[in-house]
């Protein structure tokens, strides 16, 4: 499900983003599949390849702007997360819940229909994908309520689940692209963006006046609704006869080999994090009259994961994990003095140095490991990877909202903090000697 990662002695290790969740074997295409062509290439060779190099360019931007879409419909309604809880007389834990209900829709899609679009094609996928989000908006602009938000996060986790990996395969069997690791930063930077982008939108719609139903929504729809045209105008894949993609089993289970814990609860335990920015630090911010801050600060976790992403590839896997492992702490306890005390610059810088562990060093870092130990079987070992981060980005900011509500936003935050401390100081101790 996620592009290959190298091995770790050559200092590259792996797609760069958590977007290459499905990318294309190292060589950029797949076994026996020739690059997607236009049926109007001319009959010179030379004139040939500048209108593939032309095409596949304009196909790439096609495919960012799914990426991008698709991922800032996401996280569109954050910003109004307790706006929505607020009128429906709910706390955190609830809004925390409904946060999850996403990885609800995700989870199901990542690791059960892992090969549908080798099987049925890239577009058909991209195109399901753009749709259920498209869904997922609509049904939020005809009722903006806290009730519409968890079938809404439930189509959106669908639609990022048949998006992400799928584009970044599209994009790395396009000619012209440079294989996977091209491909794979690519996506990275629409999903980044993206990510972030939707929250920030939102936050700008705001400005305008206090609604729940603001202009950023019918916006996006309209750009998905366009991403579903630019997907109709792209050109269909050409498969030989024979193609051994038809024989890929659209089901694919998850697997740990033997030394994928540590990668795995690295994993868990950082994007814990960064669904306590999504949710819980929201509604503390609010309580101190900085609650707008919540979508620069979202915007900024993704933004800084994405440029140390380049710095993480060059570290090696284990020692990029191993960094992230010190870094994280140190980005919480700014982000939590931040929350606490209701100082903007200190949760900001709080905000990158959390963006810069959980999507730059701990995720390139315990992919690249998981990649590695998988072997043959590495999608698989990549979606149980992936599992672990899902289940920590969903599953521990409900419990601490529900804590929250019943002891107060920060003792919880700080009892997490505590946690955070234990798992990261057991993951530091060496177990073998490659690992020292």
């Amino acid at each position: 499900m996620c592009g290959e990662a190298r091995e770790e002695s050559d200092g590259r290790d792996g797609p760069a983003s958590g977007c290459a969740l499905a990318a294309a074997p190292r060589d950029g295409l797949p076994p026996g599949q020739a690059p997607i062509r236009s049926d109007n290439a001319g009959p010179a060779p030379d004139a040939a390849r500048a209108g593939r190099g032309r095409g596949a360019g304009v196909h790439a931007a096609a495919v960012g702007a799914v990426l991008f879409i698709v991922t800032a419909s996401v996280n569109l309604q954050v910003p109004l997360y307790t706006a929505y809880a607020a009128a429906a007389g709910l706390g955190t834990g609830p809004t925390a819940l409904m946060f999850g209900a996403y990885v609800g829709g995700l989870l199901p899609v990542l690791v059960g229909l892992g090969g549908a679009s080798d099987r049925l094609g890239r577009r058909p996928v991209l195109a399901a994908g753009v749709l259920l989000s498209c869904l997922a908006t609509l049904l939020v602009i005809l009722r903006p309520e806290f009730s519409t938000l968890a079938p809404a996060r439930v189509l959106q986790g669908m639609g990022m689940g048949l998006t992400a990996g799928t584009g970044t395969a599209y994009l790395a069997e396009l000619p012209g692209m440079g294989g996977t690791e091209r491909a794979a930063g690519y996506a990275a930077a629409a999903t980044s963006l993206g990510s972030g982008g939707g929250a920030l939108f939102t936050a700008a719609a705001l400005l305008a006046g206090p609604t729940l139903r603001p202009a950023s929504y019918p916006v996006m729809l309209a750009a998905g609704i366009g991403c579903l045209g630019l997907l109709w105008m792209m050109p269909a894949e050409r498969r030989a006869a024979g193609d051994p993609r038809e024989r890929v089993p659209i089901l694919r289970l998850p697997s740990y080999p033997a030394g994928s814990v540590p990668p795995g609860l690295g994993i868990a335990v950082a994007w814990a994090v960064t669904g306590l920015v999504f949710v819980v630090v929201p509604a503390q911010l609010a309580r101190e009259g900085v609650g707008a801050w919540s979508a620069p600060a979202l915007f900024l976790v993704n933004v800084c994961g994405a440029l140390c992403q380049p710095w993480a590839r060059r570290m090696g896997a284990r020692r990029a994990l191993r960094t992230g492992l010190f870094v994280l702490p140190a980005g919480y306890a700014l982000l939590l003095a931040g929350a606490a005390l209701g100082q903007v610059p200190l949760l900001l810088a709080g905000a990158a140095v959390v963006g810069s562990a959980c999507y730059g060093f701990t995720f390139l870092g315990g992919l690249a490991e998981a990649t590695r130990l998988g072997g043959a079987n590495r999608a698989r070992t990549v979606a149980g990877f992936l599992l672990c981060a899902y289940l920590g980005f969903s599953l521990v900011p409900a419990a601490v909202g529900f804590l929250a509500d019943a002891i107060g936003v920060i003792p919880a935050l700080t009892g997490f903090g505590a946690i955070l401390l234990l798992a990261h100081a057991a993951l530091a101790i060496p177990r073998s000697p490659a690992d020292a």
